[in-house]
């Protein structure tokens, strides 16, 4: 007999649980649009909105040095020392797998039984509410698929191991992974559906940004055909939004600027996640930032390094920076991400090429000196589009920094040999290693061994 949950309450609050091993122990069903968009509302904050960002900057590039004395507790530092030299084990510390399923279990909640409710709530049309639960339902899926399976390929994804798909509240139901063919097929399918249903363009203010708009989810939209090689298709979603949302020029900000990674800023379109910030206490004094990462910068002309935090001590060889941002900041899609997809894709398609040089340029300007433009656009004009794309990686690592997108980034592309050292060991993740893709954690396997099936 298929069993339903509409809300756990004690069970969804027991932080070791994943919806798809458990049985409901109390549930509260929804009537009213009201009650389904608090319903949804639980749903995008059950979305791990920070922890992706600060575990997966350990994995990638961009944390050079874990600094073991700047941990208030020293025991905390083990674990994050496994994330670091990528021993996927049981002392690892834990993605948050089972967060993005609880996301994904509101959402489904809501897809089944918004049709039937009451409308009591003016203003907000039904339709959105139920736009918004396929949008948030599609945003999980995308986060998981980009850890826990295998890279997309064009010519692979209908056999690669994918991740397990949510599409519905069923106990009963087996929970195997499937391809990632159909994981991406499945998120593209969840976004059409939310586009025919939404009616807002955008979020009236920073506070409900964390909803997804119909801006938002195009832009996301794009971000996935982007990660699935498909160019024009990607190239044109960004640019039908690059006139709604005004770059902030670094030259002209002041204390008052609301900053490109802030909810309320210009650029901002989706403020979800929360990028890698002082929110996570020691890690943020404790990792700190790469050489690799910090040599991509112009240090004389770009203004970006303004905002990183100098942690450089008495005795340090070389400069030591953190990125020097508030608990309070929130992005998931801003406009610089637009202008870097058009970059990335137009890169591929010979008759926007121009173009694509272009709309990097864009962004650089708002973020060089004036004075560095003149000798910066003679350089990129001059690009091909090999040189391009290898650009726009570096622009992408400079722009987004700590925001969660490098690991993806590199997962999705040159998969390249990272080199940590810790404790006075090196460790190599070798080129196009098999440990870019996560295992599911040992806690998920344990409650399902069809994961591993």
């Amino acid at each position: 007999m298929k069993k339903r949950a509409y809300l756990l309450l004690a069970a969804l609050a027991t932080a070791g649980c994943n919806y798809l091993e458990i049985e409901p122990v109390g549930q509260v069903i929804p009537h009213k649009t009201s009650e389904f968009r608090a319903l949804l509302t639980t749903g995008y904050y059950a979305y791990p909105f920070g922890e992706a960002q600060a575990y997966t900057a350990l994995l990638a590039d961009e944390v050079g040095m874990i600094d073991a004395g700047a941990f208030l507790n020293a025991s905390d530092v083990v674990p994050l020392g496994y994330n670091y030299t990528w021993q996927y084990g049981s002392q690892m510390q834990e993605l948050p797998y089972q967060y993005f399923y609880q996301s994904i279990f509101y959402a489904n909640a809501v897809i089944e039984n918004i049709r039937n409710a009451d409308v009591d709530d003016a203003g907000e049309p039904l339709e959105q509410i139920l736009g918004e639960a396929y949008a948030l339902r599609a945003y999980n899926h995308f986060q998981l698929v980009n850890l826990y399976g295998q890279p997309y390929n064009p010519a692979t994804a209908s056999t690669d191991r994918g991740i397990v798909l949510s599409g519905h509240i069923d106990i009963e139901q087996s929970f195997r992974p499937t391809s990632v063919g159909n994981v991406y097929a499945h998120i593209l399918d969840d976004i059409a559906q939310a586009e025919a249903l939404m009616s807002l363009e955008r979020q009236p203010d920073a506070s409900r940004n964390y909803r997804f708009s119909l801006d938002a989810l195009t832009a996301f939209r794009a971000r996935v055909l982007l990660y699935m090689q498909r160019w024009q298709e990607a190239y044109d979603a960004v640019v039908t939004l690059l006139a709604k949302y005004p770059l902030v020029d670094l030259n002209t900000a002041t204390a008052e600027t609301l900053l490109p990674w802030q909810a309320g800023s210009s650029e901002a379109i989706l403020a979800l996640d929360r990028p890698f910030a002082a929110a996570n206490g020691d890690l943020r004094r404790a990792c700190l930032l790469s050489e690799e990462i910090i040599s991509l910068f112009d240090a004389a002309n770009d203004l970006r390094v303004n905002y990183l935090q100098s942690t450089s001590g008495e005795g340090d060889e070389q400069p030591r920076y953190s990125v020097n941002r508030s608990s309070s900041d929130r992005i998931s899609i801003r406009a610089a991400e637009l202008y870097l997809i058009a970059a990335e894709a137009g890169s591929y398609l010979p008759a926007e090429l121009s173009q694509a040089r272009s709309y990097l340029l864009d962004l650089e300007a708002r973020r060089l000196k004036a004075e560095a433009m003149e000798a910066r656009r003679t350089e990129i004009e001059e690009m091909d589009a090999e040189a391009l794309r290898r650009e726009v990686a570096d622009e992408r690592a400079r722009e987004f920094l700590l925001e969660g997108h490098r690991w993806l980034d590199l997962r999705r592309t040159t998969r390249p040999a990272i080199t940590h050292s810790y404790e006075g060991s090196t460790y190599t993740l070798q080129a196009g290693d098999s440990r870019y893709t996560l295992p599911f954690p040992q806690s998920a396997v344990n409650n399902n061994p069809d994961l591993n099936s």
